[in-house]
């Protein structure tokens, strides 16, 4: 793999440089790296404790929309995980990668490997996304998938519905119990979750059978001049039979957030608990422990931060919480984190 990353970034940085309208293609990416302190590592991206270094999904990628008549596009999006600052694993990783088709009143139609729906109905509500604070380590849902499609709808007077789909027969091995799920996911939206157009998100979400759960999620995401104030709930059951301990990890999950905008400064608090043992330190307890692991863990975190930006590109953060997992004190973990984050 060390072999394939200046290909890789050299294929990149070629197609970035072809003579194409500046709005028909666009080169971006993120560098974001923190040094986290956790006690027993069960809330960490890999599962490392101690005073590690964390890459929060450092990535390079190019995505452009090409106009074929007036009413209907091509667009699609190719990017990679940058994972250069570990000693040892893959320099390079697969991230979203996919071609669709969009019309400007019939909606969007993509294949490849996309972010779903039911992820994407999360808009910002998680105050921690993509750090070690993030509502994945309490219940499942936030992962993406390849050899899937996905629909999206037209936006209409703020409402939006969406549809992704795995195709299992490519997905998933032969004689694999989950292609018998659904493998779908639905999702309707309604606002906008960046608040350019309005001060009110809201989202409802199923999944059935994808990321090994049959869940049910809602989303609220209000802004009030510099406040914002956030919840997600979810009801969660595993849909792996294959899973240890998989007749009893059915629960309900939540999180609720807020933010505060004062200067170059943004302030964040989170509160969550889960009790549907599908979530990330769950997993990594069922991993662990298998059938021995006899009571579903109650998994609660608090968790405050803050962020200062340096510029419109460059912020400093840092996150510091707590997970608590009910029964199962070894993997209870403390999280304290100081990083750096530059968007291109």
């Amino acid at each position: 793999m060390m072999k394939l990353t200046p290909v890789a970034l050299g294929l990149l940085a070629g197609l970035a440089s072809v003579g194409v309208q500046a709005d028909e293609l666009q080169f971006y990416g993120r560098i974001d790296y923190s040094v986290t302190h956790s006690d027993s590592g069960s809330a960490t991206h890999d599962g490392g404790s101690g005073t590690i270094l964390e890459n929060n999904f450092t990535r390079v990628g190019i995505r452009g929309e090409v106009p074929i008549n007036t009413e209907l596009a091509f667009f699609y999006r190719v990017e990679l995980g940058l994972n250069g600052e570990d000693q040892t694993g893959k320099t390079v990783s697969s991230r979203p990668t996919y071609a669709g088709l969009k019309h400007s009143t019939l909606g969007s139609l993509a294949f490849g490997r996309i972010d779903p729906v039911f992820k994407m109905s999360k808009g910002f509500a998680d105050a921690f996304d993509n750090y070690s604070m993030k509502h994945d380590r309490l219940f499942a849902g936030d992962k993406r998938h390849g050899d899937s499609l996905e629909y999206r709808s037209a936006n209409f007077g703020g409402l939006q519905f969406g549809l992704s789909y795995l195709l299992e027969d490519d997905y998933f091995s032969e004689g694999d119990p989950r292609k018998e799920n659904g493998n779908y996911q639905l999702a309707l939206t309604y606002g906008d979750k960046k608040f350019k157009q309005g001060n009110l998100y809201l989202a409802v979400a199923y999944s059935d059978g994808v990321e090994d759960v049959e869940a049910t999620r809602f989303v609220a995401h209000y802004k009030l001049d510099d406040w914002t104030f956030a919840t997600m709930m979810q009801q969660s059951e595993l849909a792996n039979p294959s899973a240890a301990g998989y007749q009893d990890r059915d629960g309900f999950g939540y999180i609720i957030s807020t933010t505060y905008r004062m200067g170059g400064w943004k302030l964040k608090a989170q509160y969550g608990e889960d009790d549907s043992g599908t979530g990330k330190i769950a997993g990594r307890v069922y991993g662990q422990l298998g059938d021995q692991a006899g009571v579903v863990p109650t998994v609660s975190q608090w968790a405050l931060g803050a962020e200062y930006f340096l510029s419109k590109q460059l912020r400093l953060h840092t996150e510091l919480g707590q997970f608590n997992v009910d029964e199962y004190g070894d993997f209870d973990d403390t999280i304290t984190s100081v990083g750096l984050r530059y968007d291109f």
